[in-house]
């Protein structure tokens, strides 16, 4: 008797928690002919313990405050070129990526380069790029596709997986990509941004890579290895997380969420001067940096370790990084007051 009242209201408690966790399928997430507005923000001086998984939590970042914005468009494969949607017939759609920048002295004749994706069955995924050169449309296939979301999303879901890519030139550049990742849904809950709430689902992603450059004009050739962890939240509807934090040496350093129409109108104007050279910089040598005078800057490798932070040095030429103790790679600047980004590569 006692067990025939028990297990109706034990089905009773599971059904009652089930109905707040979200489920979300591919029309929740990126879609064509959509342009998704998000801004950058300052990272919190208390994140609380952003990091924990599990259900039903409250993550509290109503504080957050815009310091520039990032507008990302999904085209729909009827507009990529006729190569590219030959060769990646299956995807949905497409966006465009900012390729490193390698200096003025280097004439490399890339005018673009996009990023092709697909819902499979059990996963949203990449299958290739698109490198846009003065003299043709240079599809590169992924040797292994990267996947990036496990369909449908929900609480629990799990990816494990490798994805690897090589773009190669000849007679000007190679780059190849290893990388291996774990991807879980780990939590659900209630976000508070500036904006508003969104009931959401949150994915922690665990990425270890290894990355090989070589630019044929400067004989330059490295290899730079990366790992970190990102964490996104997923709302109904909202295609691209509603936020989303980047990770560097163990520190939530990287902030992108959606904001309110108040703070659109509000996003300040980008006020630095980002011309930093020469890159690629022989280490050890100067990095000249106009616009940073008197400002805050952290440096870090692709691996998130900080090699500078504080206002930069000053000369009778300007504002200069000294990279006297800095190793060979791809290093970031950013700007603490706006979270801008440059990026120099040592040899």
């Amino acid at each position: 008797m006692r067990l025939t009242w028990l297990l109706p209201l034990i089905c009773l408690l599971m059904v009652t928690a089930a109905q707040g966790q979200p489920v979300l399928d591919s029309s929740d997430l990126p879609q064509s002919g959509t342009v998704y507005l998000r801004a950058n923000a300052l990272p919190p001086l208390n994140a609380g313990d952003f990091e924990s998984s599990g259900a039903n939590l409250t993550w509290d970042f109503a504080d957050l405050t815009a310091t520039g914005e990032t507008e990302t468009e999904y085209l729909p494969m009827s507009e990529a070129s006729f190569t590219t949607q030959f060769v990646f017939g299956s995807a949905d759609h497409f966006t465009a990526f900012e390729l490193p920048d390698f200096g003025e002295d280097f004439a490399l004749p890339i005018s673009g380069a996009t990023t092709y994706r697909e819902y499979g069955s059990d996963a949203y995924k990449t299958v290739g790029l698109g490198i846009t050169t003065d003299f043709l449309d240079l599809p590169v296939i992924y040797e292994d596709d990267e996947e990036l979301l496990p369909l449908p999303l929900a609480y629990g879901a799990y990816l494990e997986g490798t994805s690897a890519f090589t773009v190669e030139l000849p007679e000007i550049l190679y780059y190849s990509t290893a990388q291996t990742m774990e991807i879980e849904v780990d939590a659900w809950g209630t976000l508070i941004l500036p904006g508003g709430a969104f009931e959401c689902l949150r994915v922690r992603r665990d990425f270890v890579a290894q990355d090989s450059v070589n630019i044929s004009a400067f004989e330059a050739g490295f290899s730079v290895p990366r790992e970190g962890t990102v964490y996104e939240w997923y709302a109904q509807g909202e295609g691209m997380p509603v936020l989303s934090v980047q990770t560097l040496a163990d520190i939530p350093a990287v902030w992108q969420f959606k904001p309110g129409t108040s703070q659109i109108a509000s996003l300040p104007e980008p006020t630095v001067d980002w011309r930093m050279g020469p890159s690629p910089l022989q280490s050890g040598a100067n990095l000249r940096c106009p616009g940073l005078l008197n400002r805050e800057i952290v440096v870090t490798d692709i691996q998130g370790k900080r090699w500078h932070e504080g206002a930069p040095a000053c000369d009778a030429q300007g504002a200069f990084l000294s990279t006297s103790e800095w190793p060979s790679g791809l290093f970031l600047v950013r700007d603490v007051a706006t979270g801008q980004t440059g990026r120099v590569i040592l040899r």
